[in-house]
């Protein structure tokens, strides 16, 4: 029987915690530890991790592993765990890498909230990072598949931009217009476009060197004779 009398009021250093979880890990043989059988295990209450580390994930990833799925989520931390996923593989994730270790959250959770396609998720994330509606943004994505213009010389990229690489440019110009540096977190409606510096109609190719975010307001009305 787990001594609480003793334990619950010890007052344990972030190193102590950490190095308890660490033995509870190897003790059992876990690589996913959850935490109420973390507590039940040592005796430490759930508020005593909270104090130290605001959050069990936290706390996980500070003893360098891996909490069990976050199974009761909002939309704001799917959004936030899509993000730390997505950084993580320099890419926009696909469905059957929303799992741990790379992902804290399930793809089934996801599916349960949205209730549409991944990739319809993923638009759903951009629109939310950007202010943009998600049917803008899937226009802008769509590539063009008419032929091309035998006129114009070759080009190596496609004008339309990824949900990949709109991802890279927004995150980083930090999800800000980079001339009046407003962002739609601070600034409800603003909305953000990633537009070529130098524009396709003189041959600026669509690569994330050519690519900026600019709102809406400063971006309203730019010409393709005004490259900047």
């Amino acid at each position: 029987m787990t001594d609480y009398s003793i334990k619950r009021f010890n007052k344990y250093s972030d190193a102590e915690l950490i190095a308890k979880l660490q033995d509870f890990a190897k003790r059992t043989g876990k690589s996913f530890v959850s935490g109420p059988a973390f507590y039940e295990d040592t005796g430490i209450s759930e508020g005593t991790i909270i104090n130290h580390f605001v959050t069990w994930q936290a706390f996980c990833e500070k003893a360098g592993l891996s909490p069990r799925y976050q199974r009761e989520a909002n939309r704001a931390d799917l959004f936030e765990n899509l993000a730390l996923v997505w950084e993580r593989l320099g890419r926009q994730p696909r469905a059957k890498e929303m799992k741990q270790p790379l992902s804290r959250i399930s793809i089934s959770r996801y599916s349960r909230e949205f209730q549409i396609s991944w990739y319809q998720i993923c638009l759903e994330f951009l629109a939310f990072k950007s202010g943009a509606s998600v049917s803008e943004i899937e226009r802008e994505s769509h590539v063009d598949k008419k032929s091309p213009n035998t006129l114009q010389p070759p080009r190596s990229t496609p004008r339309n931009v990824s949900l990949s690489l709109r991802y890279a440019v927004l995150k980083r110009d930090n999800f800000r217009c980079v001339k009046c540096g407003r962002s739609p977190a601070l600034n409800p409606g603003l909305v953000l476009h990633v537009d070529h510096s130098k524009s396709w109609a003189n041959h600026g190719e669509t690569v994330l060197e050519n690519l900026k975010a600019l709102c809406s307001d400063c971006n309203f009305g730019k010409s393709n004779k005004h490259d900047d």
